[in-house]
């Protein structure tokens, strides 16, 4: 009975809730959601696509108390647009292209149109969270081939010009260090709690699970092991070449 009532409060206030609003908390979510998806399926270290497209296209959701990437933003003339809708932002677009602007970035990851012309057929695909996000995924890849490695692709994802491309890498890599961390403190923390919140993904369970549910929550796929050591490494092997050319051995 308290089960029966509890899920029709729950549908009850989905009912009450402004169709405008649930679609606005759906859209806040989708890019979240590409970014770890192409992560995956183009082998992209945990968290960097994601924290890319946070420092690319984030902005504050109160409902969630919580920086989110938002699918419709556009970036010109030196100025950030969260647009409400896809329609909206392909509206923008279209009225800053017959002002003549072509200096335009779009969607989750902030795609520059004029940089990439031929990244996407429409501005409708240019703003789809799947495909901006899988193009952007691919770039990074092929930054990464030339660079060696990903902190210095995810700096050249924002410019090849040293004095821009610095201040954008130390940026991100703060975000991805929070991104990981934040990640890492969510699992183990939830692997003190006997009960799970509702939605959190585990099922309530008592003490004699926790190992199973330790494994659960910990457990990375070999590829995903090696590519997040391969980052670290990584990071760290560039932070040191870049104290070396501060720091030149006379």
């Amino acid at each position: 009975m308290k089960t029966s009532t509890t899920l029709l409060l729950t549908a009850l206030l989905i009912a009450l809730t402004p169709v405008k609003t649930l679609r606005a908390q759906e859209d806040s979510l989708a890019c979240g959601e590409e970014t770890a998806r192409q992560e995956k399926l183009q082998s992209i270290p945990e968290k960097l696509l994601h924290s890319i497209s946070l420092v690319e296209s984030g902005r504050w959701d109160e409902s969630r108390k919580a920086n989110l990437a938002w699918p419709w933003t556009v970036m010109a003339e030196g100025e950030g647009r969260f647009l409400p809708s896809k329609q909206a932002a392909i509206a923008e677009v279209q009225k800053l292209r017959a002002r003549g602007v072509k200096n335009i970035d779009v969607g989750c990851m902030q795609v520059n149109l004029l940089a990439h012309p031929d990244a996407f057929a429409t501005l409708d695909e240019a703003f789809e969270p799947r495909s901006n996000v899988a193009y952007a995924a691919r770039f990074l890849n092929e930054l990464h081939d030339v660079a060696g490695n990903w902190p210095q692709a995810g700096a050249w994802y924002h410019s090849q010009t040293p004095e821009l491309a610095a201040p954008y890498k130390a940026k991100l890599m703060q975000v991805w260090d929070n991104a990981t961390h934040r990640q890492a403190s969510v699992q183990l923390a939830s692997l003190d709690e006997p009960r799970m919140p509702l939605g959190f993904g585990f099922p309530a369970s008592t003490s004699a699970a926790a190992p199973h549910r330790e494994a659960t929550i910990l457990a990375r796929t070999e590829t995903e092991k090696v590519a997040a050591k391969r980052a670290a490494d990584d990071y760290r092997q560039a932070k040191l070449t870049e104290w070396r050319q501060k720091h030149p051995i006379s």
